[in-house]
């Protein structure tokens, strides 16, 4: 039981209010609280069940949300990119509804990430 005590915390799963504020804890320190609007990429990689063939699709559904898809560098993955604000609420409900919409397809949303505004 003792060793319970150092036992590491599990990370916050990506797309979550908790993995979400780590994020904006990291801007708040350069002077960010997240509220100008700014360019947000978003980064999603298919796992070993996802159907590659239904991918066109997939790319297809993002860009009719309002997103610019992009290949990924790796793994055959997407980058999808659009312009907000990052504070919580709607931010933490859109990238909850990523990870659960890629998970539906065999994919893995891998978080955000933005520029400092000021």
């Amino acid at each position: 039981m003792v060793f319970a005590l150092f036992k590491k915390k599990p990370a916050p799963a990506i797309g979550s209010c908790e993995a979400n504020d780590a994020v904006r804890a990291q801007l708040a320190r350069m002077g960010d609280d997240g509220a100008a609007t700014r360019h947000v990429v978003h980064f999603a990689y298919p796992d070993k069940t996802a159907d590659m063939s239904r991918r066109d699709a997939l790319i297809g559904d993002l860009k009719a949300k309002g997103f610019e898809v992009k290949d990924a560098v790796h793994e055959k993955g997407v980058t999808f990119e659009h312009h907000r604000p990052v504070t919580p609420g709607d931010f933490d409900t859109l990238t909850s509804e990523l990870r659960d919409w890629f998970s539906a397809r065999g994919w893995d949303y891998d978080g955000w990430e933005c520029a400092v505004a000021k």
